[in-house]
């Protein structure tokens, strides 16, 4: 048995109450002739993944998060449809597995996310860059 050292997932494709429901599991390791292994909630055991009717293949899975740090003054941009655009300060920054950073922002209800993956992002400002704050009814640059 081989450690899955690159994440992988397995996917599922199930029906239930009428309706079909996707499904994924991490692949936790690789048996000697290859197959991706997956943990049996049931049985506590290592499972092969395409051990079920409703496995529908593999696919690489993304790097999991192993630390957040403070978001040390930096702060996302977003452009609204009117030209204007509003700055957040980032509450914290994750740092995954292969050493990327994510800029985790907050909306108004507290729910934290990717910065990057609001469909308005602008871009990001670096602590002590200055920002124009346009005036009612200007258009940033």
């Amino acid at each position: 048995m081989i450690p899955a050292q690159h994440p992988y997932e397995a996917h599922y494709k199930q029906e239930e109450d009428g309706r079909t429901v996707f499904r994924s599991k991490p692949v936790i390791a690789w048996d000697d002739e290859g197959q991706a292994l997956i943990v049996d909630e049931h049985t506590g055991r290592l499972v092969p993944a395409n051990n079920g009717r409703t496995f529908t293949g593999l696919s690489e899975g993304g790097h999991p998060v192993v630390a957040a740090i403070p978001g040390g003054g930096w702060s996302a941009r977003y452009k609204h449809p009117d030209g204007t655009s509003t700055v957040d300060p980032l509450v914290a920054w994750t740092v995954h597995s292969n050493g990327t950073l994510t800029p985790v922002d907050t909306d108004t209800t507290g729910l934290c996310d990717d910065a990057t993956g609001v469909s308005n992002f602008d871009g990001l400002i670096a602590p002590g860059t200055e920002t124009r704050t346009p005036r009612q009814g200007q258009k940033t640059q």
